[in-house]
Parts: C-alpha cells; sequence; structure tokens
C-alpha cells in the first residue's frame, strides 16, 4: 500500500482529479500569511522554511507577554505542550506516549540510531541521497564497528522495498530514510519497506522533516520502528522543536539506558529532587524526555496543529498542494521547463518540485523578479532547483 492512500497508484500528478476545487480551495486562509499576499513577492522556498503565519505569530506574542507580565506563565506552557504533543500524536494516529518532544531532527534521530544493540560487522542501508543529518548519525558509529551501506539511486526517482532487497542481509540491523526526499521531492513507500523488513527484525528509522504538515499521515498503519522530525516545515513553528516516535513494540529491544539521561528519562524521580541511584526509566518513549524543552515551540506548535488539522484539514491542504502542484507543471510545459522525478502522484511529494533550470541565468532572473528560491542549487550552479509550494 503506498503511503499515500487517498489516490490510486496510476494516477499521473497531472491527473484531471488533481485540478483545483471548491473543496481544496484555502485562499481565504492567504491574509494569515501576509508575505505571500504582497504583490511583489512570489515564495517558493517552503523546503528551506515556510514563512510564518499569523496564528502562530499570535500565539508567540501571547507567550511573550505572559513571559513579562506574569509571575509564574511555565505551569500554563507546559500544559499547553502537553495538549501540543495529544495533538501531535491524534495527527499521526499513533499513542501520546510514544512520541517525545526533542530539540529537532537530527537529535531524534540520533536517540534511536544510539539505541539500537549491533556488533562489529553489523550494518545499515541508507539511500545514497538521504539527508545528511541522518546519514552522518550512522557514520559516527562506525568507530564501533556498524557498516553503513549507501545505495546509489542517482537514476531512479522512487523507492521501496524492491529498492533495499540486494543490499539487506542478516546482519543489517536498520534501513534509514526519509518518507519525503528533501532534494527532489520523492516519496518513499515506507509502509511497503516496513512491511518487508520489519517482521525479519530490521529496524526502519523514517525521517519525516519534508511531510509533516503536508499530507494525512498513519504511522501505526505504516508500522515504522521510529520516526523523528522538526516542527519548523510544514508545521510552520519556530526552529528548535522535534519529535520523536518510537513503536511502542520495538521499545524492549533497545538499549535500556537512553544515550542521553536526565530527569526526564526517570519514572522514579524522589520528591526531593535528590538523584536515586535506584533508576527507573520510563517504559514508554518518554524515556528518551528532556524536563526542559522549546516552550515557545510547543505553544506555536499547539496552535499550529489547531489550523492546519483541526480547522483547515491535512486531507484539504493535500489536495490544495496537489492542485497547484498540477498548475505549475502544465504552465511549465509549454515553455519547455521539465519538473524531474516520476510522474505517478503517490511517489511524489504534494508540494515539492525540482525543476530542470540548467541555464545560470535563471538565478538572475528570479531575483530580478522577487522570487524567493532554494540558492543551493541555481547559484552553485547545479541543474536542479526545488520549488515548494507553502499551502497558503
Amino acid at each position: 500500500m503506498s503511503p499515500i492512500t487517498m489516490y490510486q497508484s496510476t494516477s499521473t500528478f497531472t491527473d484531471s482529479s488533481f485540478s483545483p476545487s471548491a473543496k481544496n480551495d484555502i485562499s481565504k486562509y492567504r491574509t494569515l500569511v501576509p508575505a505571500v499576499t504582497r504583490e511583489d513577492v512570489h515564495y517558493l522556498n517552503a523546503s528551506f522554511q515556510p514563512v510564518m503565519n499569523l496564528r502562530v505569530r499570535a500565539a508567540i506574542d501571547n507567550f511573550l507577554d505572559q513571559a513579562v507580565g506574569t509571575p509564574d506563565p511555565k505551569s500554563g506552557w507546559q500544559s499547553i505542550a502537553q495538549e501540543a504533543q495529544g495533538s501531535l500524536a491524534s495527527y499521526l494516529n499513533v499513542p501520546k506516549d510514544s512520541l517525545t518532544f526533542t530539540r529537532d531532527t537530527t537529535e531524534g534521530l540520533n536517540l534511536f540510531q544510539r539505541s539500537i544493540p549491533f556488533q562489529p560487522g553489523s550494518n545499515v542501508v541508507l539511500l545514497e541521497g538521504e539527508h545528511p543529518n541522518h546519514v552522518y548519525g550512522w557514520l559516527g558509529l562506525i568507530e564501533q564497528g556498524l557498516e553503513v551501506r549507501r545505495i546509489d539511486t542517482k537514476d531512479e526517482t522512487y523507492a521501496d522495498a524492491n529498492t533495499f532487497v540486494p543490499f539487506v542481509d542478516e546482519n543489517t540491523i536498520a534501513i534509514g530514510l526519509s518518507s519525503i526526499m528533501f532534494h527532489n521531492g520523492q516519496m518513499n513507500n515506507v509502509q511497503d519497506i516496513c512491511a518487508r523488513f520489519r517482521p525479519q527484525g530490521v529496524h526502519v528509522l523514517v525521517d519525516m522533516t519534508q511531510h509533516v504538515g503536508v499530507s494525512p499521515i498513519n504511522l501505526t498503519e505504516w508500522d515504522v520502528s521510529a520516526a523523528a522530525f522538526g516542527c519548523h516545515k510544514g508545521l510552520g513553528c519556530p526552529s528548535g522543536l522535534g519529535a520523536l516516535y518510537i513503536n511502542p513494540s520495538v521499545l524492549s529491544s533497545l538499549k535500556k539506558t537512553p544515550p542521553i539521561t536526565g530527569a526526564g528519562s526517570i519514572s522514579n524521580i524522589p520528591s526531593n529532587l535528590i538523584a536515586d541511584s535506584n533508576v527507573q526509566y520510563h517504559s514508554s518513549t518518554q524515556r528518551y524526555s528532556h524536563l526542559n524543552i522549546s516552550l515557545i515551540g510547543a505553544v506555536s506548535l499547539n496552535e499550529s496543529l489547531g489550523l492546519l488539522c483541526d480547522e483547515i484539514g491535512m486531507k484539504i491542504i493535500e489536495a490544495h498542494l496537489r492542485a497547484l502542484g498540477r498548475e505549475l507543471a502544465l504552465a511549465l510545459t509549454p515553455l519547455g521547463v521539465r519538473i524531474v522525478g516520476s510522474k505517478s502522484a503517490d511517489e511524489r511529494a504534494p508540494h515539492l518540485y525540482v525543476l530542470a533550470l540548467l541555464h545560470p541565468d535563471w538565478a538572475t532572473h528570479f531575483r530580478a523578479e522577487g522570487i524567493y528560491y532554494p540558492t543551493i542549487a541555481v547559484e552553485q550552479g547545479y541543474p536542479l532547483d526545488s520549488i515548494t509550494m507553502w499551502p497558503m
């Protein structure tokens, strides 16, 4: 089954079924994002970080007002953080205690990577184009005898279980990949990979940073071992807050002691706060928790989830983004500009489109027209430019 189940696998992303419609029209929310209502600005850089909306801005303003004008605001912020954790768990369809907040994607990935027991000679399998934050977490374990296998996927636009079959063997402890690749927008079939390899005892660790906030996600259905992500992209929060999900069924197979241990990891903290040598860790993913998280980030996340999940709806957001992508592709065709990657809707992200912009004058043209775009591709001479739609 595809990671996105609301469309048939035979649909191309330019199929008429993805046309704009009244059902996916969210234009009334554009006023919440002043930066994109300016006539002189075309914002196509949301893969770096979407512009903030006024709902999140108001939540931050309220946080700051409380910080300077209220003697004891922290307990209220902590309560909102718990609410945000519950809303996030509901969005991902997982138990609340299977999620914990982290600083960012890197911390979440590393917490899981360093919790897997392995022997020298064990290996992990990654895609060559995987995000450096994910790859370096595994490379940091080479000194302990871990082999990092990387699949050359330069000519591929999609990964499923068959992609990994030739590289997984009896010494493989994990597969690491992004559900949506940051550099080309391919959407990998995580559920298929988990169904094939998890029964063999191979963990599947997923980076979902490019995925959260742009479509429905069902982690229970995917059956991943663990997933990590930041909340600063599709969820529209300030940098500094991420989350880690660990499947409750795999916790018993991990190292008992978390890689980072603090009071947030402990289930039996004495009431006098004098640390007891009789250490008992939480039996859930909360063993990876910190007591001090980015509360301003959690307050922002709570507001963002209310807007995206409850008020608009993730299915509508995804449909809107796919409609934008279709319109982009159809408009580019007469210009001879190609969108790279698979033409199948269930093999590409709803919001991230990579254009084959080979001429160096594109960068000059974009700057002159007030178009904000990812500079790494065009200005450094790479042949591709990532265009990411912002749902507002």
